[in-house]
């Protein structure tokens, strides 16, 4: 395994530090606009600014990287993320937020597109898995890691702001440095909401249920803690238990979709979801709740819904073929990243009227819903027991791009033997299908 990582450990390290500045803002910027003053809904409109970034970077980066190349794409993209950051810092204005959120989103998945795609260069079939397992686990790690970094200073404070910079700014250092040559152009994204949808409608509502319910929970999860009158330190390991709730439950739930249908186990995850999320709304009226009692329901609550869309991804593969792996990946992401950018809003609303506890409420609706509709499917299409002709089940990295989908030792093939399409043509335009 050390030997497969060696000749990218400047890259990854890149990646660690980048994670944790971050990792730090997901939960930052959040709490620190609620601190401002701003509205749940105009919190959770500047989340769906961040998201609807993510998609415009995700198609708007192969053509950057067409122009300057890897090294330099991805120290231009972090230095851009860098003056971000310390522009929240400065300014206070709502309109000001959402631009810059935007950006923010464009601005990481351009980075992430960037160390995906290298991470594939480097990868062959005899390490594919390692390095995929490796990046995951990485990435998750640092995402819990990043929330502690909270209990460091006051969010009112520019200190956690600029500690974010730094790290961004560290981690400009070991890419530039690096020996390695870096990788081909990165081709544009395919996508296919179609062959989504045809060969599994519950991937494809599963999609966009989770991102509507994970949107919300990246939006105003931080907004939730603090109005519910937790600490620094106790929003911190809240923020910490979810994430690593997700962590630890997706490779074993993951295994376990393995032998069965998958949609027992996304029916199961979204029942558990639900009704975790029903006793967070009735614990938060408890004086008590804050610290280990709500961080133990976060951990529970991130290893019921933090593990499926893994799950719907591996489940809509099950049937399709090797070439369909990307565009189906990308319409699956695609479709994930425009939910969340409505769920923030949507939620919002609900504790605009119902106080902090409205997000859990809104959670515990759509979660129930989505278990009742893959109940209502599973009687109504039949599927036979093909348990052993299953994919095995991959992990997801969290934060992650179409490039990501390569490095999934389940696209070996197409590494191995690659079969050019008009979709894979020098220079192809983005198919919407």
């Amino acid at each position: 395994m050390v030997r497969s990582l060696i000749p990218i450990s400047a890259l990854l390290l890149s990646d660690a530090l980048l994670l944790l500045g971050h990792g730090l803002l997901l939960t930052l910027l959040p709490v620190a606009a609620n601190q401002l003053g701003f509205s749940s809904v105009q919190v959770a409109l500047t989340g769906s600014a961040y998201f609807l970034g993510i998609i415009a970077g995700c198609l708007a980066t192969p053509h950057v990287l067409k122009r300057v190349g890897h090294i330099r794409g991805f120290a231009v993209l972090a230095c851009a993320y860098l003056i971000f950051t310390l522009l929240f810092a400065w300014l206070q204005s709502f309109t000001l937020w959402l631009v810059l959120r935007f950006a923010l989103g464009a601005a990481v998945s351009g980075l992430y597109m960037i160390i995906e795609s290298w991470l594939n260069e480097r990868a062959d079939a005899t390490n594919r898995g390692t390095i995929f397992s490796f990046y995951s686990m990485l990435n998750l790690l640092m995402i819990t890691v990043a929330q502690q970094l909270l209990t460091l200073g006051d969010i009112s404070y520019q200190l956690l702001f600029s500690i974010a910079a730094v790290l961004i700014a560290l981690s400009i250092i070991p890419v530039s440095l690096t020996l390695s040559l870096a990788p081909a152009a990165v081709k544009n994204v395919r996508i296919s909401f179609r062959k989504v949808w045809q060969h599994s409608h519950i991937a494809m509502i599963g999609a966009v249920i989770l991102g509507l319910v994970t949107g919300a929970f990246w939006s105003l999860g931080p907004v939730y803690a603090a109005d519910s009158g937790f600490t620094n330190t106790q929003l911190a390991l809240f923020m910490s238990a979810t994430v690593l709730g997700g962590a630890c439950f997706q490779l074993p739930v993951g295994r376990f979709s393995d032998r069965y249908d998958r949609r027992i186990i996304l029916m199961y995850n979204a029942l558990s979801g639900a009704l975790i999320s029903l006793a967070m709304v009735v614990a938060s009226h408890w004086s008590g709740f804050a610290g280990w009692p709500a961080a133990l329901l976060a951990f529970l609550w991130g290893g019921a819904c933090m593990t499926s869309y893994a799950i719907c991804l591996a489940h809509v593969n099950d049937n399709a073929t090797p070439k369909d792996f990307l565009p189906i990946g990308s319409g699956m992401l695609i479709t994930y990243g425009i939910s969340s950018a409505v769920g923030g809003p949507l939620a919002a609303g609900l504790m605009s009227i119902m106080g902090a506890q409205g997000l859990y409420a809104y959670m515990t609706f759509f979660l129930a819903l989505f278990a009742v509709i893959v109940l209502f499917r599973r009687r109504t299409h039949v599927l036979p027991d093909t348990a052993d002709d299953h994919q095995t089940f991959q992990p997801s990295a969290g934060i992650t791009t179409p490039m990501a989908l390569e490095i999934d030792p389940r696209t070996e093939h197409l590494q191995d033997n690659p079969q050019p399409s008009a979709a894979e043509s020098p220079a192809p335009e983005v198919k919407l299908q």
